[in-house]
């Protein structure tokens, strides 16, 4: 008798242990085995595929986080496979490709109801929580509920779509900044963030954008995904060579640095009835030109996470091949690795670091 092989895919085992990222801000980033948790009704157990190295995350491992303060199991930009499900669950499926939303809303107080779930009253996040309620994806598996999980389109690699999170940022600051149809646009900062701001501010129409960064690297990458100037923001003459290449005072200023100077540069580049975006988090209390934002009629508009049309938004983007992953993606490192690549994250900001969970070999 001759043997055969079976040509079926092992299953994947949904109990017994797993490894997980564990960081300490003010302190390191490291290991830890855990139990593979099980989805409660509502919730969805997914296997890591890839999984994303936010600023917050090395702005919080170096203390420098206003609300990321203690102990958390990071992981919030994510991609993965569903493999189980719990009881309930009616719009996934075993061995669909999903992507993570990971700001959790109740769905029942005003601001939900207004469709305005970033800011819902008791908003929690997947891998940004220190009650360890809600671990994150940096993980061979992670729990969400069925609400936070998106389906990846087949023509949208793992690659972009663990990008579709920090795109949906950008997208939610534009959208919220007005009608930016053939609008005069400035950005701050041409980090991960300030490049996606380009891709969401040329996909809503903006007339003109003009991108601020110390990095001669970054700039150049911000003109080749949409930028029409950029300037050093170490120049002495910066905001003149800003206007100079808008064409005239800023309709919005897009802050991705946000401190102190910045958001007074910001005022400084608008026009009349203008609008500051304040996208970055800011490590601290910053003072402003108020006389001039009341007689101007600035608005200084926060713009946090986003909200489930942000990222359908955002997603579009992506299935439409227009988000430059090529240009984003810096390294890959695996679940092993996580140290590492939170090292090179925090070194270099000029491109996004991935972490791959599943075991190689």
């Amino acid at each position: 008798m001759t043997a055969t092989t079976s040509t079926q895919p092992a299953p994947i085992p949904t109990t017994g242990s797993m490894r997980r990222a564990v960081a300490e801000p003010n302190d390191d980033v490291r290991l830890e085995t855990a139990a593979i948790p099980t989805p409660a009704p509502g919730e969805v157990l997914v296997r890591s595929t890839l999984v994303g190295i936010c600023g917050s995350d090395t702005h919080a491992l170096a203390g420098h986080h206003p609300f990321l303060t203690s102990r958390y199991l990071p992981g919030h930009e994510a991609t993965g496979t569903v493999v189980a499900l719990g009881d309930g669950i009616e719009s996934l499926f075993v061995g669909q490709r999903v992507l993570l939303k990971p700001n959790v809303a109740c769905g029942d107080c005003a601001n939900c109801a207004a469709g305005r779930s970033n800011a819902c009253a008791q908003l929690s996040w997947i891998g940004c929580d220190p009650s360890l309620h809600w671990a994150g994806a940096m993980a061979d598996y992670f729990v969400a509920p069925e609400r936070n999980l998106f389906p990846v389109p087949d023509g949208v690699d793992d690659r972009t779509a663990v990008l579709v999170e920090c795109l949906a940022t950008p997208v939610h600051a534009v959208r919220i900044s007005g009608d930016l149809t053939g609008a005069r646009v400035v950005i701050l900062g041409a980090g991960t963030i300030g490049v996606l701001c380009v891709v969401a501010a040329r996909h809503a129409g903006a007339g003109a954008m003009v991108v601020t960064d110390l990095d001669p690297g970054k700039l150049d990458r911000a003109r080749r995904v949409g930028a029409h100037g950029a300037v050093p923001a170490d120049d002495p003459a910066v905001n003149e060579r800003v206007l100079a290449q808008l064409g005239g005072p800023a309709d919005v200023v897009l802050d991705c640095v946000t401190n102190e100077r910045s958001l007074n540069q910001a005022v400084a580049l608008l026009r009349r009835a203008g609008t500051l975006a304040v996208v970055g988090v800011p490590p601290r209390d910053a003072t402003l030109p108020m006389p001039l934002i009341q007689d101007w009629e600035i608005r200084v508009q926060g713009c946090a996470a986003y909200t489930e049309a942000d990222i359908r938004t955002a997603l579009q983007i992506a299935t439409d091949a227009g988000l430059p992953t090529d240009e984003i993606v810096a390294a890959t490192y695996g679940l092993d690795e996580v140290a590492s690549a939170f090292g090179q994250a925090a070194a270099d900001s000029s491109g996004k670091v991935l972490i791959a969970p599943p075991r190689r070999g």
